[in-house]
C-alpha cells in the first residue's frame, strides 16, 4: 500500500513540480532583465543575466533549456486536461433498453438468491414470481420474512448502493432516487419535475408509476411490507450517507502528466511494431474505429464453416493501458505450441478504455449499436459472418461481447469470459470495489488512479454506463451449460468481481449443466 502510494505521490507531483520549475526558471530572468525583448531571448536560449549567474547552485539548476520548455508543455497540458475534466461532467442519459428487458433484468435480480434454505439451487416452492405481462413487473405471491435468510441477503446486499448507512436506515424516497437513476438516468426530482410541469404526459407518469411498483417489489422481496418513510441519522451519518448514482454523480479525475500518456502511447505502438513484424498482425480501421487483423495463409472462410479449418478468434480488451498490457497474452495466441496459429486473429481497438489521449474518439466511446454494427462489419470485410467466431473477452470486453451476443447469437459459436462484468449488474459490488470503496491494498490503490481515476475511463463508466444495455442474462448466452461452447474464468481473489458471489450465481441459475473447477 505504501509502495503504490509512493508511485501515485511521485506521478500526481510532476505536475505542479512541471509549474514551479517554469514559473521559477522566469523569474530568475525576469528579475534581473530591464526590458522584454532581452527576457525573451534568455528565456529561450537558456542564459542567465548577470545578476542572476552569482547564484552558482541556482543558476545550474534554472539553465536547462530541455527542462523547461517540458515544464511548459506539462503546465499548458495541465490545463487541458482540466478542461477534459469540466467537459465529462455534464451528466448524460444514456439508458436505452426497452421497458420489457429492464423488467427483464428487474425480475432477474429479485430471482437471484431466491433459493431454498439449505443452500441448494432448486427454485423455492413457497415464493412465486407473479409476471402479469412483459412490460409490467412481477409481484411476489408470499412476502419473506423479515428475518428469511433470503431476505436478509437481499437487504445487505441491496444496502451496498447505500454507502454510509446500515440496510434498516434504507428509506422508501432512498429506493425512489436510486430507482430514479438506474432505470431512466435522472434525478427523482428532476422526474417529478417533468410530472408537474406537463401533467397530461402519460409517458412521464408511467415512469413514476413504475419506480412505486419497483420499491414496492423490493420491500417484499426484502421482508418488509414498506420501506420506512424517513428515519432519524445522527450527524455524522448524514455527512457519510451517499447513494450510488453512477452516471449522475460527479466524476472524479485525478491529474496525471502528458508522459504518463505518452509512455502509454509508445508501448503499444512498441506492441503494434513488435506483432506486425514477428506475426504479421496489421491495423486497419472501419468507420473512426481501428483493429488488428491476422489471416493465416492459406485460411478459407469455406473450410472453416465446414469444419475443417479452426474458426476466426475476437478477442475484446479491457480497460487499462490499451493492448500493451496483453502483450503476453497476445504472444500466446500467436506462439502455442511454437506455431503460427492456422486460425484468424481480430482485435478490435478501443482508444476511449486506453488512455489514448492522442486519439479523435478518445472521449467519444461507442455504444451498444455502433459496437455491434462496426465489429459487424469488420466480420463482412473478411467473411467471418459467413462460418460465425469464437470470442475470448476480459473484463470491461466482457461488456462488448455481452453487445455482440444480443445482437448476432448464431454468429458467436463458442465464447469465453475472463473476470466477466457483465453478469449481475444489479448488484452493487462492480461498481463500489472500482469506484467508490476506499483502496486498502496495492492493487486498489494502484487501479484506482491509474485506471479509475483516468478521465478517459471515468468518461466511459460515470457517463456513457448503460448498464440496461451492458447486463447479460443468461438466458441470452445459447449454450450456457456447455462447457465446448461457453466457458467463464473468475479470479478468486479478483479485488473488482466478487467472486464467490457471481460463481454461485452462475451455477444455480445455468442448472442442470453446470460445472466448476479450480486451477
Amino acid at each position: 500500500m505504501a509502495l503504490a502510494k509512493a508511485l501515485v505521490y511521485l506521478t500526481w507531483t510532476s505536475t505542479p513540480l512541471a509549474w514551479a520549475y517554469a514559473i521559477f526558471y522566469i523569474a530568475l530572468r525576469a528579475c534581473y532583465t530591464q526590458n522584454l525583448p532581452t527576457l525573451v531571448r534568455h528565456i529561450l536560449q537558456g542564459t542567465l543575466p548577470v545578476g542572476a549567474q552569482k547564484h552558482a547552485r541556482l543558476s545550474q539548476c534554472f539553465s536547462l533549456r530541455i527542462l523547461f520548455f517540458y515544464s511548459v508543455l506539462e503546465a499548458f497540458f495541465s490545463l487541458y486536461y482540466a478542461r477534459l475534466i469540466k467537459k465529462v461532467q455534464k451528466p448524460k442519459f444514456s439508458h436505452t433498453a426497452s421497458r420489457e428487458y429492464v423488467v427483464k433484468a428487474i425480475t432477474s435480480a429479485v430471482r437471484d438468491g431466491l433459493a431454498t434454505d439449505d443452500g441448494k439451487c432448486d427454485p423455492v416452492s413457497d415464493v412465486v414470481l407473479d409476471v402479469k405481462s412483459p412490460a409490467h413487473l412481477p409481484r411476489i405471491s408470499k412476502r419473506l420474512d423479515y428475518d428469511d435468510p433470503r431476505a436478509v441477503r437481499f437487504r445487505k446486499e441491496m444496502n451496498g448502493w447505500f454507502i454510509g448507512i446500515d440496510d434498516h436506515q434504507i428509506t422508501s424516497n432512498d429506493l425512489r432516487a436510486w430507482f430514479s437513476w438506474s432505470l431512466f438516468g435522472k434525478h427523482y426530482a428532476e422526474l417529478k419535475a417533468e410530472v408537474e410541469t406537463a401533467p397530461t404526459d402519460q409517458h412521464r407518469q408511467h415512469q413514476l408509476e413504475f419506480i412505486e411498483d419497483a420499491v414496492a417489489l423490493f420491500s417484499a422481496r426484502s421482508g418488509l411490507e414498506r420501506f420506512p418513510d424517513d428515519v432519524n441519522l445522527t450527524p455524522a451519518e448524514l455527512r457519510l450517507k451517499r447513494i450510488m448514482l453512477l452516471t449522475l454523480d460527479p466524476v472524479e479525475v485525478n491529474m496525471r502528466p502528458l508522459a504518463l500518456y505518452a509512455t502509454f502511447k509508445a508501448l503499444n505502438m512498441y506492441a503494434y511494431a513488435a506483432w506486425a513484424w514477428r506475426y504479421g498482425l496489421e491495423r486497419h480501421t472501419i468507420g473512426s474505429v481501428d483493429y488488428l487483423i491476422y489471416i493465416p495463409p492459406g485460411w478459407r472462410v469455406q473450410d472453416a464453416a465446414s469444419g475443417a479449418a479452426p474458426l476466426p478468434l475476437v478477442f475484446l480488451h479491457g480497460l487499462g493501458i490499451g493492448i500493451a498490457e496483453y502483450f503476453f497474452l497476445v504472444r500466446a495466441m500467436f506462439d502455442a505450441r511454437h506455431e503460427i496459429p492456422a486460425r484468424p486473429v481480430l482485435i478490435p481497438l478501443q482508444p476511449w478504455t486506453s488512455a489514448d489521449i492522442f486519439s479523435a474518439r478518445f472521449l467519444e466511446p461507442w455504444n451498444a449499436d455502433e459496437c455491434a454494427s462496426l465489429v459487424l462489419g469488420m466480420f463482412e470485410r473478411y467473411g467471418f459472418q459467413k462460418c460465425g467466431v469464437t470470442v475470448l473477452s476480459h473484463s470491461m470486453g466482457t461488456i462488448l461481447h455481452a453487445w455482440l451476443l444480443k445482437r448476432y447469437p448464431t454468429l458467436l459459436k463458442r465464447s469465453t469470459f475472463v473476470d466477466p462484468v457483465c453478469f449481475q449488474l444489479w448488484a452493487p459490488h462492480l461498481c463500489y470495489r472500482f469506484l467508490y470503496k476506499k483502496p486498502a491494498s496495492f492493487v486498489e490503490y494502484s487501479l484506482r488512479y491509474f485506471v479509475a481515476r483516468e478521465v478517459g475511463t471515468a468518461n466511459v463508466l460515470m457517463r456513457n454506463f448503460d448498464w440496461s444495455a451492458n447486463v447479460l442474462l443468461l438466458d441470452e448466452i445459447p449454450h450456457r451449460t456447455d462447457p465446448q461452447r461457453v466457458r467463464i474464468y473468475l479470479a478468486g481473489s479478483d479485488t473488482v468481481v466478487d467472486a464467490p458471489l457471481l460463481r454461485d450465481f452462475l451455477c444455480c441459475t445455468t442448472r442442470p449443466g453446470c460445472t466448476t473447477a479450480r486451477l
